[in-house]
């Protein structure tokens, strides 16, 4: 008890009655837990009368740990362990009295995928509704205690169909069947328990003490839960930090913790303001950014350690300078000592943004590893979009051709794919050649599959007519992902980021497009290594991508960073963090959600800044760019409003990007065209370019001439080639490593030194 402050001490002698403690990031909530579990073992309490529930296994497992290390071995008596895990206890031991077996199995997310993408099989509706949409609705409805039909016509109505309404009751008769419960079954099913004329009073009183770990997290659903477990005793402690609610978007309510008290009015509320994770100026900012916020209880964390580093904030002229600067200003403190890459993490708002980074990262001799997302070249719509260009790059490209021939659904199975295997075996040719024979009316395959490969061969030679009339790489992604139906298909699938993903990658064709427009006209640069790769093209894209994961470990030392999004990042601590594109719009996202309005989304994205940097104990990085690509299209961006809130003091700013070219301030933002645009769309069309101000024709750029590009950094001019307001030019950097790498750039990406 010696090692507790003042406030934790009174948590943890706290007799009984309802408990609130608020406790901040890094205030020591898991002490204070394991203490008071320990007090209550000492003061008599049986350990089965004590549960104590998490969020996450992990977490269960430490607090478990730490209780055997403080009690012995009595700690493995008690009840601790996740909502899930406790209410499959709960339905072994009571569940017979509502007709569920003892020996009931427990589907999790695959096995519950595995059965619905089977009952939409059975009833031939492939083509309509995915798997993943009905479980997304079917968490919905759990979460919030809601019939599923009724939640289904409810929010996300364009769902109320009549398929849905007939498949979910399908589902759970499957599931009855089978005798099994899904994870959101496993809680609701206590619930009927908790009605249940006998099991429900013998709940009421099982436990003396319940307490709650990460409450703020706690859905509709869960609340009901630990309200009826501890009705008789009403000795319920919940432990949690409004300042930290960020799951709205997954059924969580913050107001189970906000108004605790109109439920429990004699609820006892202390307050762990006394942090032991960071350093003052970092907790002076995140109390800056979090006082924002209206709908709170209210809380300043402090610390007795010193003030600490500065926020260290760079704006930087776009998103590839910015994950340019991240990369370089790593590197120089891994390189001066200041810091081991495995104490470092980059946060972002969407796992979208996290490929430049990962670019970057290994340009400068890092390892890039993504937690809670696969990298970005390996995510499912990446991968498919990219097999698209595969496809239409080289037709006899059968692994290409099987990915997406069913992507989205065409109601193109297993049984057509192995005829068009038969019949391109014959012919000695590619699944592609064998499909069109078939189109064309030839292989032998009936009405219905013919019809459906037509519409696939059309899709890919239209594609390719789109390809060999000059489209920008960018604009052929754009043609993909409408005229293939994906973007229907991921939008259907609760894909908000899946597009974004997408978006990205048309970012990464319109940089690669911009960096080798007119290259196949050029003589190779002196000395140049790559003279003999491909630029430029369709071809030279593909390679570069298949290639991205060769250069992991430039440089021979292979330091793996940690990347991961912000919601990931909760719970974890990073002696160097790296907050990443602090923009409005971005971080604080701005678009509309189903499950709160514009006031209460804000505050959870400003609850979402607070978590980000209370992640950091010694040092905060923080940026923003001036523009940013999106679909490929420069868009200015405004600095995020939680700028704006840090306090002065704690601030260092670099030296600020080059202002925006004027051209482009003057530029209206681009958007993405709408999808009746698209198809009015020619081909001839201008695509957006920076344009920029010239005293001649050249710029001033002569040989021996220092510029800098926002990928590559600073060089020196070698030669130039062409005239106009636009010459090549070839450059010589500086590489990773000292060792020069020499470019050859359109001049309009150099800005002179």
């Amino acid at each position: 008890m010696s090692e507790l402050n003042p406030e934790q001490r009174a948590a943890v002698e706290h007799g009984d009655g309802p408990l609130l403690v608020l406790a901040g990031a890094g205030t020591g909530k898991t002490r204070v837990l394991v203490h008071r579990i320990a007090g209550l073992l000492d003061g008599g309490v049986a350990p089965w009368e004590i549960l104590a529930v998490t969020f996450t296994n992990k977490a269960a497992r430490e607090m478990r740990e730490r209780l055997v290390a403080l009690c012995g071995p009595v700690a493995q008596r008690m009840w601790i362990g996740t909502f899930h895990a406790t209410c499959a206890r709960l339905l072994r031991r009571w569940g017979e009295a509502i007709g569920l077996p003892r020996d009931f199995l427990i589907f999790d997310d695959d096995d519950q995928q595995k059965l619905l993408t089977a009952l939409i099989k059975e009833a031939g509706w492939e083509d309509q509704i995915s798997a993943r949409t009905i479980a997304s609705r079917l968490d919905y409805a759990g979460n919030r205690g809601l019939d599923p039909i009724t939640a289904i016509a409810g929010p996300g109505g364009e769902f109320a169909t009549e398929f849905l309404t007939k498949l979910v009751p399908l589902y759970y008769q499957r599931l009855a069947r089978e005798k099994a419960v899904d994870f959101a079954g496993l809680i609701l099913k206590v619930l009927e328990l908790t009605r249940h004329p006998e099991v429900g009073p013998r709940l009421a009183g099982l436990y003396r003490h319940v307490l709650v770990d990460e409450f703020q997290d706690t859905n509709l659903v869960q609340y009901a839960l630990v309200r009826h477990l501890a009705a008789r005793t009403r000795n319920l402690t919940v432990v949690g930090d409004d300042d930290q609610s960020i799951y709205a978007w997954r059924g969580a309510e913050p107001r189970n913790l906000l108004d605790f008290d109109r439920d429990f009015p004699d609820v006892v509320e202390i307050k762990l303001e006394q942090n032991y994770r960071s350093t003052s100026v970092i907790l002076a900012a995140a109390n800056a950014i979090i006082a924002g916020n209206l709908d709170r209880r209210g809380k300043a964390l402090w610390t007795e350690r010193g003030g600490g580093e500065p926020i260290v904030h760079h704006e930087a002229g776009d998103d590839r300078g910015e994950a340019e600067w991240v990369a370089r200003t790593l590197r120089q403190q891994v390189d001066d000592g200041v810091c081991a890459p495995g104490d470092v993490c980059l946060l972002y708002r969407t796992n979208a943004q996290s490929r430049p980074l990962e670019e970057q990262l290994r340009r400068f001799g890092f390892v890039p590893r993504v937690v809670g997302a696969t990298a970005f070249y390996d995510r499912r719509e990446v991968k498919d979009a990219l097999a698209y260009l595969r496809l239409i790059a080289n037709p006899e490209a059968d692994t290409a051709f099987e990915r997406i021939v069913n992507v989205p659904p065409r109601g193109i199975g297993a049984v057509t794919i192995d005829k068009l295997r038969e019949l391109a075996a014959v012919g000695d040719r590619g699944l592609y050649a064998a499909a069109r024979e078939v189109a064309r009316g030839g292989g032998g395959l009936g009405p219905g599959p013919r019809k459906k490969l037509v519409g696939f061969v059309e899709l890919i030679d239209g594609l390719r007519a789109v390809h060999a009339g000059g489209a920008t790489l960018a604009e052929l992604l754009i043609q993909v992902v409408e005229r293939s139906g994906y973007r229907d298909y991921v939008e259907d699938d609760d894909g908000a980021e899946r597009m974004r993903n997408l978006a990205e990658l048309v970012n990464v064709a319109s940089d690669y497009d911009a960096e080798t427009a007119g290259d196949d006209d050029l003589p190779a640069a002196p000395g140049d290594p790559n003279d003999d790769a491909p630029v430029g093209g369709l071809a030279g894209f593909l390679e570069r991508i298949a290639l991205v994961g060769a250069a992991d470990a430039a440089d021979g030392r292979g330091e793996t960073v940690t990347l991961m999004t912000i919601h990931m990042a909760k719970g974890l601590e990073f002696d160097v963090v790296f907050l990443c594109g602090l923009e409005d719009g971005l971080f604080p996202s701005l678009r509309p959600r189903e499950e709160m309005d514009e006031a209460s989304a804000l505050e959870e994205e400003r609850r979402l800044a607070y978590v980000a940097v209370t992640r950091a104990k010694r040092q905060l990085f923080v940026s923003n760019a001036q523009v940013r690509r999106v679909w490929g299209e420069l868009k200015s961006q405004v600095p995020s409003r939680f700028l704006d809130e840090l306090p002065a003091g704690c601030l260092a700013r670099t030296r600020p990007a080059p202002a925006m070219r004027p051209a482009l301030a003057r530029r209206p933002a681009p958007r993405r065209p709408s999808r009746d645009e698209w198809d009015q769309r020619t081909w001839d069309d201008d695509v957006p370019v920076i344009h920029t101000d010239r005293d001649d024709d050249d710029g001033g750029l002569r040989p021996g001439a220092m510029v800098r590009h926002q990928a590559y950094g600073r060089g020196r001019v070698v030669e130039l080639h062409g005239g106009g307001a636009s010459p090549r030019v070839v450059v010589e950097f500086v590489g990773v490593g000292g060792a020069p790498l020499t470019k050859t750039i359109d001049a309009r990406w150099l800005t002179r030194e």
